[in-house]
Formats: C-alpha cells, structure tokens, sequence
C-alpha cells in the first residue's frame, strides 16, 4: 500500500540517507597533471631569438640515420610554420653562427669570428625566417660564447613587461676559446636580462651536463634530442614555455551510459592593456552534440554551461591546458514512479535543477554533490514527500521507495 503521511515519508527519507555512502564534497572537475610553465602576462613583450649552430658537424646524422641539418631545417620549417603572426607583442629573429670559413685549422679564424643576425627580432616575418631556413648549412666551427655576447645588442631593455629569451640548438661544444658559461651569466645580468633555452641535438650525457650552465647561468633549461622528433618536441616545449606557441588542449565531459549535458564552452580572447589596446586572440564558443563528449578547445580558463530540465543554467569554471584533458566529472539521479505530483529538485546553492513530474526512467545529469527534492503541488496520494541524495563522480543514483504494509 502507498505511505501516505507525512511521517511515515520521512521515514523513507531515513531509509535513502541510510543507503548513502559517506563521502562527502566530491571533486566533479579533474585535470590531467601538467609540468609547471612559465606565464606571460597579458601585454608582456616576449622577444625570443633562435640561434642556431651551423658548424660542420651538423653534416653528421642522427640516431635514426638522417643528417642533423635535414633534421633540423625540418623542424624549425615547423617550428615558423607554427608561430602566430597576428600578435603584436611577439617579436621572433634568427641568429647563425658558425657559418663562414669552413671546419678545418685555416677556416677556424673566420669562423669562429661568424656569428650574424640574419632576422631582427621585431615582429615575425614567416618568409624572412624561411629564407633563413633554406640558407642553413653545415659549415664552420662552433663560437656559442661570441654569438651570446653578440645577441645582447639584439634585444631591447628587459621590464615586468618585457621578456627577453634565447633558444639555442648545437650540435657540439663550444670549440673557440670562449667561455659560454661565463659570457651567459653576463647576459642575464645584464639589463637585457636574457634566459637561455639550449636543445643539445646529438650531444652525449656529458656533453649535455657541461652544455648545461648555459641554461642554468639563465634561470633557462636544456633538453638533449637525438632526431628529428625529439628535436620537435624540445623545441615546441620551450615555445610554449615562452608562450610563443600555444596549442590547444581538450575538454571532456563525463559520459554515464551515453547520457551527458549538450553544453556549451565559451573561452574569451585576452582583455585588451595598455600595450594591446584590441586584446588577442578569438572568443571561441563550441557547443557538444550527441555525437562525442569530447572537443578539442584552445588553452585558457573558459565557461561551461548548461540548461538544467528545469530552464536554470549551470556554468562551471574550466582550465583548458595545453594537450591535456580538463576532464569534467558527473552523475546521474534517476527518478521513481510518481503520481502526477509536481517536485522540485535542488542543488546546495539553491539552483533548481527540475521542477516537474516524476516518472519512472526520468533522469537527470548532475555534477557530484548533494541535492534535495521536495514535493512542490500535491496531487492525489504522493509516495514521496522529500529527500536528500548525495550523487558520486561517475555514478548513476536510483531513487527507490519502500512502503510499509
């Protein structure tokens, strides 16, 4: 027989409650773990000059058999290809050394006396940095000390709102009386205030570790690449340190038998500054389909939002990191036979998710935490008078009634 008083309902309230796991306050937004990244802030000048060593062991090959410099000219072809041109506080050049003359005893004076900015770092000219490309060959000796020492007259004076930095890809050590450990530091201290991001293409354990004060002297970093593909990662990896490239990351909504929200994300470009009076970049707004739970959106903090059963929308914060997953958690409560009897269920904050019959198989998605549905218009005998339900990431919560005989 039906409960048809409101005692006896709180009694099938106790008997939910008594189902439910203890756990309160569960997490429902998650993020893959992401290695700490340096952030520019907004309108900070990022300058950042690819010096490239162009002495003649580059002609040697890499570990998968192809000649350091094919690999290299590859990459960095990438490398400009991926470079936005439409941020003005961007500035990106290109320096060689090692040039001129040649590799032997009566080419050394020459080349280790080359060292040249072929690309002013004022803006980013894709073709200019091509060319550079194209021209790049494996010729001379390897002066790392006097290309630092020449790149400090490259660079503005460094502020909050100007960064200065360096990626550097040799291939050996420095092999022309000169200290780049030393001549490093000398730039860092120096008002141009310049790090130094050093990719050690082919170099050995030991190679890397005296390399290594380069970056160290700099508060930079240094990453060891054997071929092509780990010369791409090394190099991408500072980009995105340098926030010179940034690439999207993706969301996830979590799926529950196939039922999720059909939300929308919507991620605003970057305010407008002193520097910048437009802003940067796009808003981008994508809404999720049936057809995947998955979208791939580009990195920042965006909104997420949705329209409850009930006409009410939800709108949660969501850090979209690059190539990670912002995994949004979820749950369901699936409703039991009602009677015509009109309820309205709600999260803590108050927001009302439903507010309407009840039936058997009617289901809402929710984020995990703790909810109450009360009876709102009575209609004939109600079964259910109220209760409070707490919904687990991940899980589907029955709502069950027992009546006493």
């Amino acid at each position: 027989m039906r409960v048809t008083t409101r005692a006896q309902a709180w009694v099938t309230r106790a008997m939910i409650l008594g189902m439910m796991l203890s756990l309160i306050g569960a997490s429902f937004l998650t993020r893959e773990p992401a290695a700490a990244r340096a952030q520019a802030a907004a309108g900070t000048q990022v300058n950042v000059e690819m010096m490239m060593d162009s002495s003649g062991s580059m002609a040697d090959v890499t570990n998968t058999g192809e000649p350091r410099i094919d690999a290299a000219k590859r990459v960095l072809n990438e490398v400009v290809d991926a470079i936005p041109t439409d941020r003005p506080e961007l500035n990106v050049g290109f320096r060689v050394f090692g040039h001129l003359g040649n590799n032997t005893e009566e080419g050394k004076a020459e080349s280790c006396q080359s060292s040249d900015l072929t690309v002013p770092i004022e803006g980013v000219n894709p073709d200019a940095l091509r060319q550079q490309v194209a021209n790049y060959a494996p010729v001379g000796w390897t002066p790392i000390g006097l290309s630092l020492e020449r790149s400090a007259a490259d660079f503005p004076v460094a502020s909050e709102t100007v960064r200065n930095a360096i990626i550097l890809v040799t291939d050996g050590l420095e092999t022309c009386e000169s200290d780049p450990c030393a001549v490093a530091q000398a730039l860092k201290d120096s008002d141009k205030a310049v790090t130094v991001y050093v990719v050690g293409l082919g170099l050995n354990e030991e190679e890397l570790r005296i390399t290594s004060c380069i970056a160290e002297n700099t508060g930079g970093q240094i990453l060891g690449a054997q071929n092509a593909d780990e010369l791409s990662a090394a190099l991408f990896s500072f980009l995105e340190e340098l926030q010179v490239v940034v690439t999207n990351g993706f969301l996830e909504i979590e799926s529950i038998g196939g039922l999720f929200p059909l939300a929308t994300v919507t991620c605003e470009g970057e305010e407008a500054t002193d520097s910048n009076p437009q802003g940067g970049g796009e808003p981008f707004t994508f809404t999720f389909t049936r057809d995947s739970n998955r979208a791939e959106i580009p990195v920042g903090v965006c909104d997420l939002a949705w329209t409850n059963p009930s006409g009410t929308q939800t709108t949660i914060r969501v850090n979209i990191e690059a190539e990670r997953t912002t995994f949004v958690r979820g749950s369901l409560i699936k409703f039991p036979q009602g009677a015509g009897e009109i309820y309205v269920l709600k999260a803590l904050d108050g927001t009302v998710i439903w507010q309407d019959q009840i039936e058997q198989g009617d289901w809402v998605w929710v984020l995990p935490g703790i909810y109450t549905l009360d009876l709102l218009e009575l209609v004939g005998d109600p079964i259910l008078i109220s209760f409070t339900v707490q919904t687990l990431p991940g899980s589907a919560t029955q709502v069950e009634i027992f009546t006493a005989p």
